[in-house]
């Protein structure tokens, strides 16, 4: 019986810099300074153009590689999950096989998946090796957000950060991984979403969509911008954040008492606080890192589970919660032991460069 374990994990931030003074400027400072008290948020990052999620994947793959000395010959599986790749085909993860040089006996393949993308990977690729198919994975993750969200929208612009991780896991003698509750509420899915991305209505008018039915002009705002319903998001993610927590230490005997650390999808301080209030969560034992890059979407408990690591937060023998909730719409919930045997993490700033 194998078992699996984290053994490293970075990710990488890219240049740009989208100030709170700059939407102040853009929206006015009453309503950013509301919106930004809400959210914890006075600071996001952007990538400029022609820098893609995969560009900030391969920094963050080659810190790790180069921080840690991960062998590259010995990846045997490249999963790449996010949701702005670079192209509709091929898939980000072949072409990071060739990018990162890693070998071209590794199996490789994209996860269509938004702000679930990191847990729902941790998981796919721990069953992978517990199933005795693969040894060593690199697991990228993220996205960027800011390609694809309307100037105007200061909901939308005023959340979203750019972003992209990588982690390896490897097959172990002691399993990290103790169990992991899933969800799926595909009713939901016109809440958050890009409407005329794909191929669904390509060529038609967009409002005209079911997806954009009683919607204004202003908030479906076309092919290229993304659409959200924060109230019904936040409506979703303080019912279903809480019940995926609870329904996993109820499977496995545990209180919240028992676990020492929860890192949670970084949506919303407002969100993420409005949850953990009705988990009965101290605010020592959870872990914020949303106030100067935003809402990096699926690779956000990625980047706060490193900088909890970094900052001392997370150590051996603790038992650990990452739960997540987002597009689709989906939500999982994780528990982990950290062992021994992490590497570290490290964080990648391109605006250093």
């Amino acid at each position: 019986m194998f078992g699996s374990k984290i053994t490293a994990l970075t990710y990488a931030l890219p240049c740009g810099r989208l100030t709170h003074e700059t939407l102040c400027e853009r929206f006015g400072r009453s309503v950013m300074d509301k919106i930004a008290s809400n959210t914890g948020i006075w600071e996001r990052r952007v990538s400029p153009d022609g820098v893609c999620t995969s560009d900030l994947a391969y920094d963050a793959a080659n810190l790790l590689f180069s921080k840690f000395g991960i062998a590259k010959n010995d990846i045997d599986l490249i999963i790449f999950a996010t949701q702005t790749p670079d192209y509709l085909l091929p898939s980000n993860a072949c072409i990071m096989q060739d990018r990162l040089k890693l070998p071209k006996s590794a199996a490789a393949f994209d996860i269509n998946l938004g702000c679930t993308q990191y847990t729902y990977s941790l998981c796919v690729i721990n069953g992978l090796i517990c199933g005795g198919a693969f040894k060593k994975a690199l697991l990228l993750s993220g996205d960027t957000p800011s390609k694809m969200l309307n100037p105007m929208d200061k909901g939308s612009v005023a959340l979203f950060g750019d972003i992209a991780a990588a982690t390896i896991l490897e097959r172990s003698s002691s399993a990290w991984f103790i169990d992991a509750v899933y969800g799926t509420d595909g009713s939901g899915a016109g809440s958050l979403i890009l409407p005329g991305s794909g191929f669904r209505h390509g060529g038609t008018n967009i409002i005209n969509s079911p997806i954009c039915a009683g919607t204004s002009e202003e908030d479906c705002a076309g092919s290229k911008d993304l659409f959200m319903d924060g109230l019904k998001i936040f409506t979703f993610a303080f019912k279903r954040l809480p019940e995926s927590v609870l329904e996993l230490l109820a499977r496995n005997s545990l209180s919240v008492s028992d676990i020492d650390l929860f890192i949670f999808h970084q949506a919303g301080e407002k969100i993420i606080k409005a949850a953990s209030e009705r988990l009965a969560i101290p605010m020592e034992r959870l872990h914020l890192n949303l106030r100067n890059i935003g809402n990096t979407g699926g690779s956000s408990v990625a980047a706060a589970l490193a900088d909890a690591y970094m900052q001392g937060k997370l150590k051996t023998g603790m038992k650990v919660v990452l739960a997540s909730f987002g597009v689709g719409l989906s939500w999982n919930a994780v528990l982990l032991e950290w062992k021994d045997g992490f590497l570290g993490a490290d964080m990648f700033d391109g605006a250093k460069d």
